[in-house]
C-alpha cells in the first residue's frame, strides 16, 4: 500500500500541464491536521526529498494551516500541524478567519468559504505555483452522493477533479492552481500509510456529528452501500468523470450560442461590464432549455452565484416572452440582469433615486487634480492630458487647462432641465434627448452634473459641454467617468 501512495504522488505532484520551470516549483500544503493531510505532508515531504538527492528539484514547500476557531482544540491543532511542517522541512503559516455561525449556507459551508478564501489569499502572497490538498476516493463519493441530495445538477455532480482551480474567484485576481494528488486513493490505504510510518494526526470530535449530513452519510450510508457494492467508490468517481465530461460539452455548447447572441451593433448601453450583451432577438431563437443552459453560463462567466431553479426558470419565461420594446430587471445576488433595447446585460445593483434624498453639492477647485472622487455617485470624474496630434483625441473632445482654472467646480445632481450641446456649433438639447439618443438607459442616469457658474462643464456619459469646447488656453484635458457600483 505504502507503494501504491507513493505511485500516486509520483503521478501527479507535477502534471503534465505544470509550466516548464515545474523543477523549482513553489507548492503549498493545506494542512487540517487530520489523517489525510498528515499523510500527504509525509509523503509530499518523502517525494521531494528523493528528488532532491537526484538534482531532479528545487521544489519549495509551504503548509497552510486555516484556523476556524470552530473547536476548543483548535490551538492544540495549530501546534501540532507547525511541529509536524517544521520537522519534515515545510515553511509554514497559519491564518485565523472568523466563521459566522448563523450563516445561510450553514456553519460547513461559511467555513469551507473562509477557508479557500484565506488559502486563495496566503497562496498569491507567497506566489504559489500550485495548492494540494488530502481530498481522497471517500471524500470524493461523499461528495457525489452529496451533491446528488441536494439536487445541484451536473457541475454538483462531476464532484472534485484531480487538477483544477481553488472554488474561489475575486473579479480581477489571479487563479489558484489546486491539486489532489490523493484522489484516487482511499481512506484505508491512507490509515495503514499513517501506522507504517507512525504518523501522529488530530482527530475533530465533529467528525462524529451526524447531524452534518456529509457525517451522515459517511457513517450510516457507506457502510450500507459498502457491504452490496464494494467498488462503490470506483463507480461513482467514474460517475463524477462522465459528469464533467457532460458539462464540459454544455459549456460548449453555451459558448457558441453566447457568440451567436453577442451584441455587436451600434448602440452601446454605456456601463455594461465587459461590454458583454447578448441580443434578446438572437436568444428566443434558442429553446428553453439550451436558454436555460446558456444563462447558467453566463452567470458563472460573471463569477455570480448559480440561481435557483426556480428563478433560472423565471428568466427564460420573462426573456422568452420579452417583447420587441420591453425592458426587464431580473436582480440576482449583488447584480442585475437587465433587458435595455433588445439587450440582456449584467449591470451592478443601482438604487432607485429618491427625489427627497438627493446628493449634496461637492465644490472642488481644479489645480491639476487627476481624479476626483464622488462617491455620492458611486464614481470618479478622471482628468487626463490630451497629447498633441494623438490619435482618438480630437480637439473638440477636450477642455483648456485654463477653463478649468477659471472659476470653482461644482458637482450637482440633475434636478430636470438641464441642457447639453455636443459640439461647439450644434444645438442644446435636454439631457433626457441625449441619453435617450445614445442608448444610455435610465438606471446609469443618475449621475452628477459639473458646472462653472450657470454653465454645464461637464456631463458623465456624454461629454464636455461643446460651448467650452473650443476655448484655448494652456494644456488641453479629456474628462471622463469612471463607474464604481
Amino acid at each position: 500500500m505504502d507503494v501504491a501512495l507513493r505511485l500516486a504522488l509520483t503521478a501527479h505532484v507535477m502534471p503534465h500541464s505544470a509550466p516548464p520551470d515545474a523543477r523549482s516549483a513553489r507548492l503549498a500544503l493545506a494542512l487540517s491536521g487530520g489523517l489525510d493531510s498528515m499523510v500527504l505532508l509525509d509523503a509530499l515531504a518523502h517525494w521531494v526529498q528523493k528528488r532532491r538527492e537526484a538534482g531532479e528539484t528545487t521544489a519549495q514547500l509551504l503548509a497552510i494551516h486555516i484556523h476556524h476557531g470552530l473547536s476548543a482544540q483548535a490551538d492544540e491543532w495549530l501546534v501540532v500541524c507547525e511541529r509536524e511542517a517544521r520537522l519534515r522541512g515545510f515553511a509554514f503559516e497559519a491564518h485565523r478567519v472568523s466563521v459566522p455561525r448563523d450563516a445561510r449556507q450553514g456553519i460547513e459551508g461559511a467555513a469551507r468559504a473562509a477557508r479557500y478564501e484565506a488559502l486563495a489569499t496566503l497562496c498569491r502572497t507567497h506566489r504559489i505555483d500550485w495548492l494540494l490538498s488530502a481530498h481522497h476516493a471517500n471524500d470524493q463519493a461523499e461528495t457525489v452522493l452529496l451533491q446528488m441530495l441536494r439536487g445541484a445538477g451536473l457541475p454538483g455532480v462531476a464532484a472534485m477533479a484531480m487538477e483544477g482551480e481553488l472554488p474561489v474567484v475575486e473579479r480581477g485576481a489571479s487563479r489558484v492552481r489546486m491539486l489532489r494528488p490523493l484522489l484516487d486513493v482511499c481512506r484505508e490505504t491512507l490509515r495503514a500509510y499513517a501506522k507504517a510510518r507512525s504518523l501522529t494526526w488530530v482527530e475533530d470530535s465533529s467528525n462524529q456529528d451526524r447531524h452534518y449530513l456529509r457525517n451522515a452519510l459517511r457513517h450510516d450510508v457507506m457502510p450500507a452501500i459498502a457491504a452490496h457494492v464494494p467498488a462503490y467508490r470506483e463507480t461513482l468517481a467514474r460517475f463524477a468523470r462522465h459528469a464533467a465530461q457532460a458539462q464540459t460539452l454544455l459549456d460548449q455548447l453555451a459558448q457558441l450560442d453566447f457568440e451567436m447572441a453577442r451584441a455587436g451593433g451600434a448602440l452601446h448601453s454605456a456601463g455594461a461590464q465587459g461590454d458583454e450583451r447578448l441580443q434578446r432577438s438572437r436568444l428566443q431563437a434558442l429553446d428553453a432549455s439550451r436558454l436555460a443552459n446558456l444563462l447558467r453560463y453566463w452567470t458563472a462567466r460573471r463569477g455570480l452565484a448559480m440561481p435557483p431553479e426556480a428563478r433560472l426558470d423565471e428568466w427564460v419565461r420573462q426573456i422568452k416572452d420579452a417583447q420587441a420594446e420591453a425592458s426587464l430587471e431580473l436582480p440576482h445576488g449583488e447584480a442585475v440582469l437587465r433587458l435595455y433595447r433588445d439587450e440582456l446585460q449584467w449591470t451592478a445593483v443601482y438604487g432607485a433615486v429618491d427625489p427627497d434624498d438627493v446628493a449634496s453639492d461637492v465644490v472642488m477647485w481644479w489645480t491639476g487634480q487627476r481624479e476626483w472622487h464622488l462617491p455620492q455617485w458611486k464614481g470618479s470624474i478622471v482628468f487626463t492630458p490630451v497629447v498633441p496630434n494623438e490619435a482618438n483625441a480630437p480637439f473638440g473632445a477636450s477642455i483648456a487647462d485654463s477653463v478649468l482654472r477659471a472659476g470653482r467646480l461644482v458637482a450637482k445632481a440633475r434636478v430636470g432641465g438641464e441642457r447639453w450641446r455636443e459640439h461647439a456649433e450644434g444645438h442644446s438639447r435636454s439631457l433626457k434627448h441625449w441619453y435617450q439618443s445614445r442608448g444610455i438607459a435610465a438606471w446609469l442616469r443618475n449621475v452628477p452634473i459639473v458646472w462653472r457658474g450657470d454653465g454645464i462643464v461637464f456631463v458623465p456619459r456624454l461629454g464636455i459641454d461643446g460651448a467650452l469646447q473650443r476655448e484655448e488656453g494652456g494644456a488641453r484635458w479629456r474628462m471622463e467617468w469612471r463607474d464604481e457600483a
